[in-house]
């Protein structure tokens, strides 16, 4: 079966609905706390708890992603979780309790899975193959604006009103998000495997590799950005300041997209885990040079958007495409697991040692996320099939219930 051509205005709907996506669900604890915690008297580890308890979902959620793609199609299932999003927003409004602000979190880390990039990336490779790697690129140039977008917003709002009406806003938002993908490919992408053989040692090493540098690069990435606005405050700097972080998201995407094939996913990975470190010495420095304060938001803001296409195109180098969905639907589960800690963790070490404390945290870590990146770049290589595949139940899996002639029960 020949690929698809790619709809013309796919990346600019996609990205629109990943950018409402990540402002209603993830950026949301960022601009609503501390109105949350005068109204309820919650605190702030209780109520980033609830993002982590979503990202605890995510991970438990990831390995059905792969089926469920290819059962129903990205459409039917990417806006699934956008719908669930909205409704998860509207019942956090009306909680009064922690354990219903919890529970709504709970729907919210279903929707976030089934909704936001690394599922809609995983559709696009399944429909496209490698050549989805442009269009993932496009599509995060306009999710990178999230921050920059709602951050501004959700303070607009609440200057207006309570935080639970803003929060009624937002699931509106969420609807007009599904309605994006109406318009969305339902399709699959069939495959027919060439050859079936064994992974190799260096194969698993690879998997290996891939799955704690991601697990270590979300951890300090979920975490810098959840709490971002706090490192913004602390230094007395207004709220606008973190547009810088969205502006340096999209800026070093559109460069990604520019540069194309003379930047491949190996040498972007290298690139992005050694500026890290310097990154991170820059925002030490705020403390002496308030403007470093402003370099740091936007310099982690391009190293945030970077590290959204890496976790999407170096399992295209690493990997055959045919298992891209089920092969990152296994290997993304630690950096879900440690995005799940992260906020809690860097709502904690902020408490603790204090903004500059925490960040000399983080800083040591991307030193440690810096070796393994220079692990990756010298032990390149495609992951293999591991196990033989009959080529008529591959292109089932691949193909619609009607399609492969399977009962759609």
């Amino acid at each position: 079966m020949e690929t698809p051509a790619l709809p013309r205005r796919l990346a600019l709907t996609a990205g629109c609905n990943q950018l409402i996506n990540w402002g209603i669900s993830f950026y949301m604890p960022g601009t609503f706390a501390h109105a949350i915690t005068a109204d309820r008297s919650w605190s702030s580890p209780e109520i980033y708890l609830g993002l982590t308890l979503a990202m605890l979902v995510m991970a438990i959620v990831s390995p059905f992603v792969a089926p469920l793609l290819a059962r129903f199609g990205g459409q039917r299932v990417v806006m699934s979780g956008t719908l669930l999003i909205a409704v998860s927003c509207l019942s956090m409004a009306f909680t009064p309790t922690l354990s219903g602000w919890y529970g709504a979190w709970l729907l919210t880390g279903i929707g976030m899975r089934l909704s936001l990039y690394d599922a809609l990336f995983s559709a696009l490779v399944n429909l496209y193959g490698p050549q989805a790697r442009r269009t993932i690129s496009r599509v995060t140039l306009a999710g990178g604006l999230a921050s920059a977008v709602f951050w501004p917003l959700g303070d607009a709002l609440l200057n207006v009103m309570g935080w639970q009406d803003a929060l009624k806003i937002y699931a509106l938002f969420g609807l007009l998000s599904a309605l994006l993908l109406r318009r969305f490919p339902r399709q699959r992408f069939t495959v027919k495997p060439k050859a079936c053989t064994q992974v190799s040692p260096h194969d698993r090493r690879n998997g290996w590799l891939y799955a704690t540098f991601i697990a270590l690069i979300t951890f300090v990435s979920n975490g810098t950005s959840t709490h971002l606005p706090e490192f913004i405050a602390s230094f007395g700097l207004p709220v606008a300041v973190g547009m810088l972080w969205g502006m340096g998201q999209t800026g070093a995407r559109l460069m990604e997209v520019l540069a194309e094939a003379r930047l491949t996913p190996l040498k972007l990975t290298l690139f992005t885990a050694l500026a890290m470190p310097l990154c991170f010495l820059i925002g030490l420095s705020s403390d002496m040079l308030a403007w470093c304060a402003a370099g740091f938001v936007f310099g982690f803001g391009a190293i945030n958007g970077l590290v959204t296409i890496v976790k999407a195109t170096l399992p295209l180098e690493l990997f055959s495409t045919e298992r891209y969905a089920s092969r990152t639907g296994l290997l993304l589960i630690p950096g879900q697991l440690m995005a799940a800690a992260s906020p809690f963790a860097y709502a904690w070490l902020n408490k603790s040692l204090g903004i500059t404390g925490g960040m000399w945290v983080s800083a040591g870590l991307t030193l440690v996320i810096a070796g393994f990146a220079v692990a990756l770049v010298r032990s390149p290589g495609k992951q293999t099939v591991s196990h033989c595949i009959p080529s008529a139940t591959l292109t089932n899996w691949y193909k619609t219930p009607a399609e492969a002639n399977i009962p759609d029960t």
